[in-house]
C-alpha cells in the first residue's frame, strides 16, 4: 500500500457539523484528522506534527487560545501554522488570536472557498520557508563540520611544526599524547628504534597485552588495524593506539582516522630522523675515537723517529772519532783517509733519508688527521 503523502491538517473543533464540513471541503486535496477538545487536539498535534491545525477559539476545557500557546511554547510544535476558525470576530478577539500566535483568523460562518484559499496559501509559504530552514541548518552543519575540520587539521599541524623541535624519542612520543589529548582521545604510542622499543600511554603504564598486540601489529603490512572501539595506526617505527575512538559519530570517526594516520605518518618520520641523528652521532663519536687514537699513535711515532734521528747521529760523530783514530794507526795518506770515510758515509746515507722520509710521511698523515679532525669539529657546530 502506497504511503499518503498528502500534507496533514488537523482540525479542532467541538461541533461535528463544523469538522465535516471542513473533511469534506479538503478531502482528496489534503490527508485531514479532528479533535473535538483542546486537550485532545494538543496531544494529536504533538504525536502526529500536522502541517497546519485549523483552531476553533471556544472549546470546553482548554480554550482554543490556551492551546495555540501552549503549542507556540513546545519546540516540537511552535512551527506548525495556526488558523483560527471562530464565531468570535470582534476585533479584540482576532487580536488576541493573533496575539496567542495564530497565522491568520477566519470568522464563522466562513466562505468555503476563501477557506481553501488561505489555507493553500498559508501552507505553499510554510512549506517555502520550511525548505529554507533545511537549507539553513544544512549550509550551518556543512558550515561547522568545515571548522571542525580545520580546528581538527590545526592540532596535526600543530605537532608536525612541534615536532621538528623535539631532539630525543620521549619528547616525541610526550607529544603524540598531548595531540591524542587535543582530539578528545586516550591511548599509547610506542616509537621502534634501533636500540630498543619506546612506549608511552596516557594511563602512565601500558598493560603486557597492548605491548603483545603491539608487537602483532608492527610485522604487519595493513595501516589502521580496528578492534571495536580501539584502533592502532601503524607505519612501521610509530605506532599509535588508541582506545576510545567515536564509532557513534561516523563522520568524526573519519575524521579522525584521516588525521591520526597524518600524525603517525608525521611522527614516523620524525622518528625516522631522530634515529639517523643519533647513528650519524655514534659514527661520528667512533670517528673521533679513531682520530684521537691516530694522533697519539703518530705522536709516539715522531718521537721515537726524532729519538732515532738523535741516536744516529751520535752514533755517526762516534764512528767519525773512531775512523779518525783508526786512519792514524794506519799511517793512511789523507786522500786514502777522505775516500773511506766518504764510502762510510755514502753507506750509511740511505739509512739516514729513510729515516728523515718517514718522519716527512709522519707530518703529512698528522696534516691529514688534523684536517678531518678541524671537518668533524665544523660539523658539530
Amino acid at each position: 500500500m502506497d504511503m499518503d503523502t498528502r500534507l496533514h491538517i488537523l482540525a479542532i473543533d467541538n461541533e461535528s457539523f463544523n469538522l465535516n464540513i471542513i473533511e469534506t471541503l479538503l478531502d482528496g486535496d489534503y490527508k485531514t484528522s479532528v479533535a473535538t477538545t483542546g486537550e485532545e487536539g494538543l496531544k494529536k498535534a504533538v504525536a502526529s506534527s500536522p502541517d497546519l491545525i485549523l483552531l476553533d477559539v471556544c472549546l470546553p476545557g482548554v480554550s482554543g487560545l490556551e492551546v495555540c500557546r501552549q503549542l507556540k511554547s513546545n519546540p516540537a510544535t511552535e512551527t506548525i501554522p495556526v488558523v483560527f476558525v471562530s464565531a468570535c470576530n470582534s476585533e479584540k478577539e482576532r487580536l488576541a488570536g493573533y496575539a496567542a500566535g495564530g497565522q491568520d483568523y477566519l470568522c464563522k460562518p466562513f466562505n468555503h472557498q476563501e477557506l481553501k484559499a488561505k489555507i493553500d496559501l498559508i501552507l505553499a509559504i510554510h512549506q517555502h520557508f520550511k525548505r529554507i530552514r533545511q537549507d539553513v541548518q544544512s549550509a550551518t552543519s556543512m558550515a561547522m563540520a568545515a571548522m571542525s575540520s580545520t580546528g581538527e587539521l590545526g592540532v596535526a599541524l600543530h605537532f608536525l611544526r612541534e615536532s621538528f623541535a623535539c631532539n630525543c624519542f620521549n619528547s616525541l612520543a610526550q607529544l603524540v599524547l598531548d595531540a591524542l589529548s587535543q582530539y578528545g582521545l586516550s591511548g599509547a604510542v610506542q616509537l621502534r628504534t634501533r636500540d630498543c622499543n619506546i612506549t608511552q600511554s596516557h594511563d602512565g603504564t601500558v598493560p603486557t597485552l597492548e605491548l603483545e598486540i603491539f608487537d602483532l601489529v608492527a610485522d604487519t603490512e595493513s595501516r589502521i588495524h580496528s578492534f571495536g572501539t580501539r584502533a592502532i595506526f601503524n607505519y612501521g617505527s610509530a605506532l599509535i593506539l588508541v582506545k576510545n575512538m567515536p564509532l557513534g559519530t561516523p563522520e568524526l570517526n573519519g575524521r579522525h582516522r584521516d588525521n591520526l594516520a597524518l600524525l603517525t605518518e608525521g611522527t614516523e618520520a620524525r622518528a625516522k630522523a631522530l634515529q639517523l641523528q643519533l647513528d650519524v652521532n655514534k659514527k661520528q663519536a667512533l670517528l673521533w675515537q679513531v682520530i684521537d687514537n691516530m694522533e697519539k699513535t703518530l705522536s709516539d711515532i715522531g718521537s721515537r723517529q726524532e729519538g732515532q734521528l738523535d741516536k744516529q747521529s751520535k752514533l755517526m760523530d762516534g764512528l767519525t772519532e773512531q775512523l779518525e783514530e783508526i786512519f792514524h794507526g794506519l799511517n793512511l795518506m789523507a786522500s786514502e783517509e777522505d775516500r773511506v770515510a766518504e764510502a762510510v758515509t755514502a753507506a750509511i746515507q740511505p739509512i739516514t733519508d729513510m729515516y728523515k722520509d718517514s718522519l716527512t710521511l709522519s707530518q703529512r698523515i698528522e696534516e691529514i688527521v688534523a684536517n678531518v679532525r678541524n671537518v668533524l669539529e665544523a660539523e658539530s657546530t
